[in-house]
């Protein structure tokens, strides 16, 4: 993934509400219950402020082009007697920074025996990613438009947050460190509600309550051809193993390295693309579970979904919804396997390891790349700073297993070209953009929780955190959980 980085104030900083609250960071970090704790009671909770459910009543949002979208009235029908109280800054930061937050140098405590080649960066954050590609980002989606959550310290500290002179930096970060995307809300397509029984939503039957007003939507958007092309190179060098056309079973364009101590075991395309999707998934994972574990300490309702379709939310069909506006590469469906689309990202913000691409027209541009990944500015091999002692340091980098190979990078260049003349493009099997898990922040609306679930033990999933939110986060402010009346359909 080719990084755009924007100077503080500069033209691509998103703009940020005032009123972040250094004491509050400071609490977060001092005080509330353990993770243990925190997984105990760690629920969903879909009913936010300002949200509806079953009411059978007809909404339409700017966003959506003023199309309309009913939910069908239900045993669970509601509708929110409050307004919409989206995130403060401070609660944003906190959360983003928990997703995806600069922490520190990684340690890279990987044996140069031991494949070390394989890590591209040294930068750390609140959650791993396979060889420390950095390779999912956060796209922040709320009132105000969409930004990409992308702090970069430069150099990283050993840790960033080491004690209550550093709380600040999470507030920084969070205004200094996003890119504008769209100063608007992504249109989502909301549908009508045509005559029958089925209604084609794209964006999944939850959609309904999606990308409200007020909410923050939390989309981890991941290279996933970065993944694939770095996974290629490290299996090349250590683990012997080659692409295979899964038609004919021969090897993809890698004959000449067959041998004893190169390539030696066949490896199917589509199985190696569900390597790279798998590893991807992984990391959206842990960065879900800790947007979660942020939320349940803050007080926060945390909604969990993928029941969409990430490739439309992306943008892959403008012609029914512009999406986040990323673009998309037209693929002969005769040569195309799976009838995957493919994503070819947002220029010059977002630019996955894809062949053909603007920014990578061929394979040995995207191979090239990614190999050179390590040994540039941050990377894992940088000359300058780093985790290790000089004298380890040194050592190191001077080993020739540190490093990849020249076979190697010839190896995957001819098979990205094997599978680019057969199949159009490569990754070939998977799109190399996915978005397909998120994470929609929202206050709680209590009243509701109140209205419909047993009190007793729990079964509400009312904790304390939750319940004195609004006098903690939002001191003076009245609690609209409180002054809800009974909850009721409107």
């Amino acid at each position: 993934m080719i990084f755009s980085r924007r100077e503080p104030g500069g033209d691509g900083a998103a703009s940020a509400p005032a009123g972040g609250d250094p004491d509050q960071v400071a609490a977060a970090f001092t005080s509330g219950p353990t993770v243990f704790q925190l997984l105990a009671t760690a629920r969903t909770r879909r009913m936010g402020l300002g949200y509806r459910a079953e009411t059978g009543e007809e909404e339409a949002f700017s966003w959506s082009g003023d199309r309309t979208a009913t939910q069908a009235a239900g045993p669970l029908a509601y509708a929110s007697a409050a307004d919409p109280l989206p995130l403060s800054e401070t609660e944003a930061a906190l959360v983003c920074w928990a997703a995806a937050g600069p922490n520190g140098t990684v340690l890279a405590d990987i044996p140069v025996q031991g494949a070390l080649a394989g890590m591209l960066h040294r930068r750390g954050r609140t959650v791993p990613s396979s060889s420390g590609d950095l390779g999912v980002d956060l796209f922040v989606i709320d009132d105000s438009g969409v930004a990409i959550y992308r702090p970069q310290p430069d150099p990283p500290l050993p840790v960033e947050i080491r004690g209550p002179d550093d709380y600040g930096k999470i507030l920084d970060w969070y205004r200094e460190g996003r890119i504008r995307v769209l100063d608007h809300r992504p249109d989502v397509a909301w549908p009508g509600t045509p005559e029958g029984t089925h209604n084609v939503r794209p964006m999944g039957a939850g959609q309904y309550n999606l990308n409200r007003p007020g909410s923050t939507w939390l989309v981890p958007v991941g290279d996933v051809g970065l993944e694939w092309f770095n996974q290629l190179l490290v299996s090349y060098e250590w683990s012997g193993f080659y692409l295979q056309d899964p038609d004919t079973g021969d090897p993809a364009g890698c004959e000449e390295w067959i041998r004893p101590g190169f390539l030696e075991v066949g490896f199917p395309i589509p199985a190696f693309d569900e390597l790279a999707l798998l590893l991807h998934t992984g990391q959206v994972g842990c960065m879900v579970q800790n947007i979660r574990l942020a939320c349940e300490a803050l007080g926060l309702g945390a909604w969990t979904t993928g029941s969409y379709a990430d490739d439309f939310l992306l943008g892959a069909y403008p012609e029914i919804s512009p999406g986040l506006g990323f673009t998309f590469r037209e693929r002969d469906p005769a040569t195309n396997p799976t009838a995957t689309a493919t994503c070819t990202g947002l220029p010059g913000v977002f630019e996955p390891v894809v062949v053909p691409s603007p920014r990578f027209p061929d394979a040995a541009s995207a191979v090239r790349y990614v190999r050179s990944l390590r040994d540039g500015a941050g990377g894992a091999l940088d000359a300058h700073g780093g985790p290790w002692r000089p004298e380890v340091a040194d050592e190191i980098r001077a080993h020739p297993r540190a490093h990849l190979s020249d076979w190697a990078e010839e190896a995957a260049i001819a098979t990205v070209e094997h599978i680019v003349a057969k199949h159009g493009c490569c990754p070939a099997y998977v799109n190399p953009v996915r978005a397909k898990l998120s994470v929609q922040v929202h206050h709680v609306d209590t009243a509701f929780y109140r209205r419909y679930f047993v009190p007793d033990g729990g079964a509400d999933g009312l904790t304390p955190a939750i319940e004195d939110h609004v006098a903690t986060w939002h001191p003076g402010q009245p609690d609209p959980g409180a002054t809800a009346g009974d909850g009721g359909p409107a």
